[in-house]
């Protein structure tokens, strides 16, 4: 797809960091340069100068870039100065007690549930998923909250532009049944996902609502699928959906 051509270095620079950055895979130049609309000389002055600085990175072996770490050190550094951790931690801190799970929050970020905060669990199998990391939207609990809340116009565009790509063999891949899916999350106020995302890894997630009433996030307990707490998955539930009301006052007030 073939973006507006920008009109200064700026917004050339910016376009370019967007472009790279929904593409996990990384762009070659000739691609990057093809999308913007602009001369491949031009578009690898610009990707040298940020490549230089650390903002994207180039594969040597394939030529593609990817986004560099200078990205990743901005976006911690924004996440810090959000202001929710001492609305959120408290719970998040009891939840962990609570269900020896990892505790997660998530707000919806371009088609996908991007993890802003989380408290580790004491257990020794951790949870691979750090702050800034996006879920698959489709296939996470987190990110199955938050697709309940799009209206149907918005679920539409979500499916257009992302798909519903396979994560492991029990990822839902039909719009129809994550249609029915996502109504099951609205009527019982949570959602799940076993193996979803990850092969061996389960979730349940519930919705943090802001002062208007609107849900802005979502938080869950994660954590391996053979945790004794599975067993009675109600527990894991309880709790989650006990952290997220007590996230959602707090947020209120």
């Amino acid at each position: 797809m073939q973006t507006r051509a920008p009109t200064n270095s700026l917004e050339r620079a910016l376009m370019l960091l967007d472009i790279v950055a929904r593409e996990g895979e990384g762009l070659t130049n000739a691609e990057i340069s093809r999308r913007m609309g602009m001369a491949p000389s031009t578009c690898s002055y610009i990707l040298s100068r940020l490549d230089r600085e650390g903002y994207v990175r180039r594969d040597k072996k394939t030529g593609r870039y990817q986004i560099g770490l200078r990205i990743v050190e901005l976006a911690y550094g924004a996440l810090r100065t959000i202001g929710h951790r001492p609305i959120v931690e408290p719970a998040l801190h009891k939840l962990v007690e609570q269900t020896r799970l990892t505790a997660l929050v998530a707000v919806w970020v371009r088609g996908r549930a991007v993890v802003v905060d989380k408290v580790e669990s004491p257990e020794s199998i951790k949870v691979d998923v750090d702050i800034g990391f996006p879920l698959y939207a489709h296939s996470s609990a987190l990110g199955k909250v938050l697709l309940a809340c799009l209206a149907p116009q918005e679920f539409d565009e979500f499916v257009q532009e992302h798909g519903l790509p396979r994560r492991t063999a029990k990822t839902i891949t039909s719009r129809a049944k994550l249609l029915q899916e996502l109504e099951t999350v609205r009527a019982r106020g949570f959602a799940t996902a076993n193996e979803e995302e990850f092969v061996g890894g389960r979730a349940v997630a519930a919705p943090i609502l802001d002062g208007f009433g609107k849900v802005c996030a979502a938080v869950s307990g994660a954590g391996p699928a053979v945790h004794p707490i599975w067993k009675c998955p109600e527990d894991a539930i309880a709790c989650v959906k006990a952290a997220a009301r007590e996230i959602s006052r707090r947020w209120g007030g």
